[in-house]
């Protein structure tokens, strides 16, 4: 079945502007899978335009057999007009409205397995670095959950003083339900 295949494959767009368009990385996400698992998902559709700027992520859903599964497309490297691209699959189908996010103050047990919601993440991720450099930032923002496991990684994005800061969130420890996270923010703003 091709949803249960979680990878990361890398591919390349060429662009004329400072973006991929989300019709363009949809179909690049649609041929790398193909190429990958040995056919192509009935359906990809991704919510916003890629930037072209390494780091730059967009959140992209995909349909096979009649699942929906959500997928991360990131640049990885900029050349020019080129785009290198990584498609990392969810590890799980999509439970429900994936753009309902449902708050927890820890871990939770969802279809895709125990996780921190989204919003946890950017509520303790927004409390640490405002223990860290005294200031809040303006806005922090993750466009999916955390998985509860032991380096489990997501993207998720700050803003601080008019710039947007992409930032690595990592879980260090799960301890009966609960996610210690690390935060990274990266030293250059994304725009």
């Amino acid at each position: 079945m091709l949803l249960a295949v979680a990878f990361a494959v890398g591919c390349s767009a060429s662009v004329g502007s400072k973006v991929v368009k989300k019709d363009e990385v949809a179909q690049q996400a649609s041929t790398a899978l193909g190429k990958k698992v040995g056919r192509q998902p009935d359906d990809v559709t991704c919510k916003d335009d890629l930037k072209a700027e390494v780091g730059a992520t967009v959140r992209c859903e995909l349909t096979a057999d009649g699942t929906k599964q959500g997928m991360t497309v990131t640049a990885k490297s900029v050349d020019g007009d080129k785009v290198d691209m990584d498609f990392k699959v969810d590890d799980a189908p999509a439970a429900g409205n994936s753009a309902d996010p449902q708050p927890s103050d820890s871990a939770s047990a969802g279809a895709g397995g125990p996780s921190v919601s989204r919003t946890e993440v950017a509520r303790q991720g927004k409390a640490a670095l405002t223990a860290q450099v005294g200031q809040a930032p303006d806005a922090f923002s993750c466009p999916v959950d955390l998985p509860a496991r032991v380096n489990a990684v997501i993207r998720c994005q700050l803003a601080a003083e008019g710039k947007q800061y992409g930032v690595t969130v990592t879980a260090k420890s799960v301890v009966n339900g609960k996610v210690s996270m690390d935060f990274k923010v990266d030293e250059t703003p994304v725009g």
